[in-house]
């Protein structure tokens, strides 16, 4: 043979083969410190080419347990190109997934708690591998003693989570069925609030006991029935609008997503003029409208339960009680008669005490409850940011003075039953 001839025999098993080919499968193969799982599976007619991380770094981890790894991620894609069960991803690594998987809009505070209590309790757990009855008991220990609407808002946020671990990606087979209360879902009407019971004095109260731009907050809820979340980060400088005759507010942090644009009540606009006098600086168009009492921005604390603004409402709402009675005990002390002057101490401080039930998200249902009064449904959706009827119904509260008074304009067959009542006294 020449020196400078090639064999083309040299490199090759006796099979004829290029020596050092792995055989069809999946191998680890250490890639920069991390061993990384390479190689081609063979199932269901088909070949599917792997090449990815196995997370496991080289000096921590054995090639054999490597190849472990390995050999399990074959067999799940075996089983799934051939239809068998697979025990499904890591609860961990679903999770992680869903919480950084980017959003039109961020899951909300709750969500995200609920998601990572998940995982503290199921997350080295295969989706495929946890029974049905395990996720029942879990429910039932977390939300026992709770409300039938917590237990459901609970369980939208967990099967939020399980629908998005279906199909390919995280290959959950089933999701778990669970009993729904159709009624704490979808109920009629939301907590009862004594909103008919609010009248104008006890708001103004309210508002007086106040600081300027918690009175402005307030006054905002009160004409726009607008969230306390929306308030606070929905709407900047440039977004009120306080020209006599075109009054309005917009919010963009809003629950349902879309921009809200307000109309706001005379009363409510003298208010702001007034807020906006004291906050100043109103050529940072951009900025958040609402200030603490110190000047500073609302800190965003994700829609967790209670609202940044709640201590100095609190506060309000106690210094409004307690000038409600003090006032009381002064016109009492005018009344001369001592059952009526004991009824009209009794009656202040039923006042007083409905002012500390108060909370900012009853201006909701208010709301609701006037302009549905009014009858104007489409006037009420807009104003609120309810995007369906089914929505803004629940918040309305029944006024039995207003519905007794439209019942009473029901046209009338009473006088022509007094008039055939008569004829036949008459023919007798």
């Amino acid at each position: 043979m020449d020196a400078g001839s090639t064999d083309k025999t040299a490199g090759r098993s006796g099979k004829g083969k290029r020596a050092g080919r792995r055989a069809r499968g999946l191998a680890p193969v250490d890639r920069d410190g991390v061993w990384h799982c390479h190689g081609t599976v063979r199932a269901g007619g088909r070949s599917i080419r792997i090449r990815t991380s196995l997370g496991l770094p080289v000096g921590r981890t054995s090639e054999d347990a490597a190849l472990a790894e390995c050999r399990r991620i074959e067999s799940e894609i075996i089983a799934e190109a051939t239809g068998q069960r697979t025990p499904g991803a890591y609860v961990s690594v679903a999770a992680a997934d869903y919480l950084t998987r980017t959003r039109e809009r961020p899951l909300g505070k709750t969500t995200v708690d609920i998601v990572q209590e998940i995982v503290r309790t199921f997350g080295l757990r295969r989706l495929n591998e946890i029974p049905e009855e395990e996720w029942h008991r879990h429910v039932d220990q977390r939300q026992k003693g709770n409300a039938p609407a917590t237990r459901e808002r609970y369980l939208n946020a967990l099967l939020g989570f399980l629908k998005f671990c279906q199909g390919k990606r995280h290959r959950l087979d089933q999701l778990p069925d669970f009993h729904r209360d159709k009624k704490a879902r979808n109920p009629n009407r939301r907590a009862r609030r004594r909103v008919q019971e609010l009248r104008p004095d006890l708001i103004a109260r309210l508002l007086n006991a106040a600081h300027i731009t918690l009175r402005a907050q307030m006054a905002v809820e009160w004409s726009t029935g607008a969230r306390v979340s929306s308030v606070l980060h929905g709407c900047r400088i440039c977004d009120l609008i306080l020209a006599e005759g075109r009054e309005q507010i917009t919010f963009h942090d809003t629950k349902n997503g879309n921009p809200v644009n307000a109309a706001l009540h005379p009363s409510a606009a003298a208010i702001l003029r007034e807020y906006v006098a004291w906050r100043g600086r109103l050529h940072e168009r951009e900025a958040p409208l609402f200030l603490t009492p110190k000047r500073r921005p609302y800190k965003d604390n994700g829609r967790a339960w209670g609202t940044q603004n709640k201590k100095g409402f609190n506060g309000a709402k106690e210094r409004a009680a307690q000038t409600l009675l003090d006032d009381a005990v002064i016109e009492a002390g005018k009344i001369r008669d001592v059952a009526k002057r004991e009824t009209f101490l009794k009656a202040a401080e039923a006042d007083a005490q409905l002012l500390l039930t108060v909370t900012q998200h009853w201006f909701r249902h208010m709301l609701a409850s006037r302009m549905l009064r009014m009858g104007d449904l489409r006037s009420a959706m807009d104003q609120g940011g309810w995007l369906d009827v089914k929505s803004v119904i629940p918040y309305a509260h029944d006024v039995p003075d207003y519905r007794r008074s439209v019942v009473s304009n029901f046209d009338d067959f009473g006088k022509f039953l007094t008039q055939e009542e008569s004829e036949k006294e008459a023919n007798t």
